[in-house]
């Protein structure tokens, strides 16, 4: 069945109310002990299917070499101490799925084969964006879909479970639906995700427009994992005017309470401009995140593409030393154990590379086309129609036009 293609909304938006920002539960662990005994279970999990994917001591013990020589490329000498709880799974980070799940074990099985191959593919996709709808209700200073928000829609609700269905069949653990405004197609998510085979986590990116509690429910009884809010400043007024709507933030803040509710992981998304980019901003933002109860703050750098095209938005070395002090002392210091845990991708890939163009994660557009990821795109052909692996290749090959490869 076909969804129906919207090709004309007329958005109404309210006077805007003082805000009621919500006191939520953590879920982030408090407790040093349970900490630790969640760290160890999660090493005996992983012991359990080092052996159950390669059957041998000496494969096993090389596997558990290169992933320890993978943790101290990515982390150097920090270690992970921090685990929220949602839901009855643990996580430790954004990108990796939540323990217990099949989808944890299908992550690890991908990692596993690109050190030490046990099966016959060589596929190391972890995770895809999808972008499943040009239509918005919002103006946002820094979208990266500018140029095609709100034409003609392309992809159909039986073309976006082609692509999930192609997608899980090479083992994508974790899937995020983007737009546009994904909400604005609610319906065909829980449609296609209800329909999914076991084996990955999906998310809805989204302003928190039409994020009702319902909706909330919703997505979790389809089978959803978590949702990331786009949340770009502590002060109500500011996010507004950077999203272009005198309700974004009330809708935010009101997502975030509806999903915490519903037993979806949440995280908040900001993108750190040269304005907000200050200790007493970065600061003031994680004690909010704090407030509402969410798992993860993902901090994304500007780009100069689509909305941005053409305008100085790069952060400068001394804002780009604040963030990365940042990151570090909310993720592994002593004072901020129990607050949520940060993800920034822009850290690890100045050291490392980057690890789009089909390394370990993609982008799709809403045309259904692949690129290296969200903010790098480049078309390497379309993911429909059977193109898919023929497409894959040609984007490995040209890889990432703007950061250089993975180190790994």
């Amino acid at each position: 069945m076909e969804a129906t293609l919207i090709t004309d909304i007329t958005y109404v938006e309210a006077a805007a109310a003082p805000v009621a920002t919500p006191s939520l539960p953590p879920v982030v662990l408090a407790s040093a002990l349970k900490r630790r005994l969640v760290a160890g279970v999660f090493k005996l999990a992983e012991a359990r299917l080092l052996w159950r994917f390669l059957r041998t001591p000496a494969r096993v013990g090389r596997a558990i070499k290169r992933v320890d020589d993978l943790k101290r490329k990515y982390y150097g000498d920090l270690k992970i101490r921090k685990i929220a709880h949602v839901a009855g799974r643990y996580y430790r980070e954004y990108y990796t799925p939540g323990w217990p799940s099949v989808a944890y074990d299908n992550y690890i099985a991908t990692t596993i084969n690109r050190l030490v191959p046990f099966r016959g593919d060589t596929e190391t996709l972890n995770l895809v964006f999808l972008a499943i709808t040009k239509k918005c209700p919002l103006a946002c200073e820094h979208c990266f879909e500018w140029d095609a928000l709100n034409q003609r829609e392309t992809l159909t609700r039986d073309n976006i479970r082609e692509l999930v269905a192609a997608f899980q069949a090479r083992h994508v653990s974790q899937i995020f639906f983007s737009g546009g405004e994904p909400m604005l197609r609610v319906n065909d998510l829980i449609s296609v995700v209800s329909a999914a085979r076991p084996g990955t986590d999906f998310w809805v990116i989204t302003s928190g427009f039409n994020f009702t509690r319902e909706n909330a429910g919703r997505l979790k009884r389809a089978g959803f994992t978590g949702v990331t809010i786009s949340l770009d400043h502590h002060e109500p007024d500011r996010h507004n005017a950077f999203r272009g709507s005198p309700q974004a933030y009330q809708n935010a803040v009101q997502a975030a309470a509806h999903a915490h509710a519903a037993g979806l992981v949440v995280n908040l998304s900001l993108c750190v401009t040269q304005e907000f980019t200050t200790e007493a901003n970065l600061m003031a933002y994680a004690r909010l995140a704090r407030q509402l109860g969410v798992t993860f703050i993902q901090i994304l750098e500007p780009r100069a593409v689509g909305h941005y095209a053409g305008r100085a938005v790069d952060l400068n070395p001394a804002q780009l030393e604040l963030l990365e002090a940042f990151y570090l002392r909310l993720n592994f210091g002593p004072d901020y154990l129990d607050w949520p845990l940060v993800h920034y991708y822009g850290y690890h890939q100045r050291r490392m590379g980057c690890t789009g163009a089909a390394d370990r994660f993609l982008y799709v557009d809403t045309d259904g086309d692949l690129h290296a990821c969200p903010f790098c795109q480049k078309k390497s052909g379309s993911a429909l129609g059977g193109c898919l692996s023929k497409s894959l290749d040609a984007l490995k090959t040209r890889g990432c036009h703007a950061f250089a490869n993975a180190v790994i």
